[in-house]
């Protein structure tokens, strides 16, 4: 459930008031902070809301309703979108000439004077929240070429999703930035009866209609030769349209390769990935928690171990050590590792002085980590380095004859 928008909360996290001042101006609202170097933190907080509390009610309505989608999107990843997008566009005063210190500064900032790119970042940032993405392999094309096929995918998605008759709009948008393409197709059903109790007067309202929304959001990485989706719906109709996407855009079609990852190397208590690191700012890294098998396919036992997290212990110490204590280090060789939970730590790219903390997990045949996020590309090519991830390979052949059979009625 969303966490309900709090001006106390924002006000917390805005380290320049002069940018307040700046918002309240565009609403005619005069605003003078009596706020010096000398001011605590915490005057300069209750300053700002003793302010926004003074106002009338019709004016924090229409405050609050400006910030409310502000904070929503007020994340480092929106940060660096608009410094992308400042790149792209050629925008070569893109300095703020007002000290920002925090993301919400930033993306306030941005808002208010540059107003065009904020539009497409709000658009952007959309696949960076919760993005309960699949990752399949995908054919490298020119970006440019991929984009000029969207109006026709908008055509075949509008076809798809018409063919049993319960959908009456499809919206799709897309932008490129950074080498990537993002596609967002929002699917609205027909209106259907439904059932609904009158929250004044308890009775029941058979009349009332409601309209099933289906949405999905895929992001194409040609340089990776892969693809991102998400979809509300079902997994073969998710499946249904990457294939669409791919046959359209890509020229190709989806095949029948998943991820694979081999976790033997993590029953070797001597292996650490600093041995195999290239390229990327690892501080350290160490096994949080394991689940591994043991016995026959008919009877097998799992067993899963949450470890104990210290600052002294690093790498697989934490696990062996555990093994040892159960009296089960001996056997752990013989037993099948079915997943994986671990904690890199990397140099911040933009103060060096700090870290940034990547947790993930890994199956057999899936990653918790997504080729959007900067550090999960480390963390990727890390895996890749020590042969954990192995890439795609062959997957079950029947769903993807099952999904070209649906593309071509």
């Amino acid at each position: 459930m969303a966490q309900a928008f709090s001006t106390k909360n924002y006000f917390k996290k805005i380290y320049a008031p002069d940018l307040l001042v700046e918002l309240y101006k565009r609403h005619d609202i005069m605003a003078i902070f009596e706020i010096t170097e000398q001011t605590t933190r915490k005057n300069v907080i209750s300053i700002l809301n003793d302010f926004y509390n003074s106002l009338p009610p019709e004016q924090k309505i229409d405050i609050q309703r400006e910030l409310a989608p502000l904070a929503s999107i007020s994340t480092t990843h929106a940060s660096d979108l608009f410094s992308s997008l400042f790149i792209e566009r050629k925008v070569t005063k893109h300095e703020t000439h007002i000290e920002c210190s925090s993301d919400h500064d930033r993306v306030l900032y941005y808002y208010l004077f540059h107003k065009d790119l904020y539009d497409e970042v709000q658009f952007l940032h959309t696949f960076y929240v919760k993005p309960n993405y699949m990752l399949y392999e995908a054919k490298e094309i020119d970006l440019t070429e991929a984009d000029l096929k969207v109006t026709e995918l908008t055509k075949e998605f509008t076809r798809l999703a018409n063919k049993e008759d319960r959908v009456t709009e499809c919206l799709v948008e897309s932008k490129t930035l950074n080498g990537i393409l993002y596609v967002d197709a929002t699917f609205e059903g027909a209106p259907e009866l439904t059932t609904e109790r009158d929250s004044e007067t308890g009775n029941l309202d058979k009349t009332a209609t409601k309209k099933k929304v289906e949405k999905v959001r895929i992001v194409y990485l040609p340089q990776d030769k892969e693809i991102l989706i998400s979809y509300t719906g079902s997994k073969y109709e998710k499946l249904i349209f990457l294939d669409t996407f791919l046959r359209i855009i890509c020229n190709d079609g989806y095949t029948e390769k998943v991820e694979s990852f081999d976790l033997a190397p993590f029953k070797d208590e001597s292996f650490d990935f600093a041995k195999t690191n290239r390229g990327t700012p690892l501080l350290m890294w160490k096994i949080k928690a394991i689940t591994f098998s043991f016995g026959s396919e008919k009877q097998k036992n799992k067993i899963r171990l949450t470890l104990p997290s210290s600052q002294q212990e690093n790498g697989l110490h934490p696990l062996f050590t555990c093994l040892e204590e159960l009296q089960m280090k001996g056997n752990f060789k013989h037993y099948t590792i079915e997943n994986v939970a671990l904690s890199m730590s990397f140099t911040d790219k933009n103060k060096a002085d700090k870290a940034i903390n990547v947790p993930l997990t890994i199956s057999l045949v899936k990653s918790s980590l997504c080729p959007l996020f900067f550090y999960h590309r480390y963390a990727r090519t890390i895996l890749k380095l020590a042969h954990i991830d192995n890439g795609f390979v062959e997957a079950v052949k029947k769903e993807v004859d099952d999904v070209a059979k649906k593309w071509q009625e």
